[in-house]
């Protein structure tokens, strides 16, 4: 049994938000639905020879709207249903408390374990972690020292979420 990891952070809104973006890039990038988009795309394309050759706008105007929608419209709306959310549930800065170990995580009120983390994402600013239920992010700031933070990513390719 490897020595636990302890983190320590505060979950607000913004973190939230960031999470959650990042969680949208990093899903955007590893889909197939990063293709629907380029559908769009040359549905546009399609229109615009619509619009030159016969004088018809019809799929030209939907498809720009589709290709606008696609790739800056969801972001937009799934924000402002995030904040929504928050204003309504109105949470503070929530502190959380994560113990790892070779079991799962562990927090004050919830266990973790490995076989419900779908995957572990390594990012510049910190740890991607998408459960079956939730999506957490750990910032660098967030582990003690950055041999923990390594300590993780090694524990997490034992376990086979990386």
């Amino acid at each position: 049994m490897s020595k636990s990891i302890e983190l320590h952070f505060i979950w607000n809104k913004d973190l939230a938000l960031q999470t959650s973006k990042l969680y949208y890039d990093y899903d955007m990038r590893h889909s197939n639905k990063r293709y629907i988009g380029w559908l769009f795309v040359a549905l546009v394309q399609f229109g615009i020879v619509g619009a030159l050759k016969h004088d018809s706008y019809g799929l030209l105007y939907l498809s720009t709207f589709l290709v606008g929608y696609w790739y800056y419209g969801r972001w937009l709306l799934r924000k402002r249903v995030l904040l929504n959310f928050y204003k309504k549930k109105s949470p503070d800065n929530i502190e959380m408390h994560f113990i790892i170990d070779d079991e799962g995580l562990h927090t004050e009120s919830e266990f973790i374990l490995w076989d419900d983390i779908n995957k572990i994402v390594a990012l510049e600013d910190g740890i991607l972690i998408q459960s079956t239920k939730d999506v957490f992010f750990f910032k660098e700031s967030a582990f003690d020292t950055k041999d923990a933070s390594e300590q993780f990513l090694k524990l997490a390719r034992v376990k086979g979420k990386i």
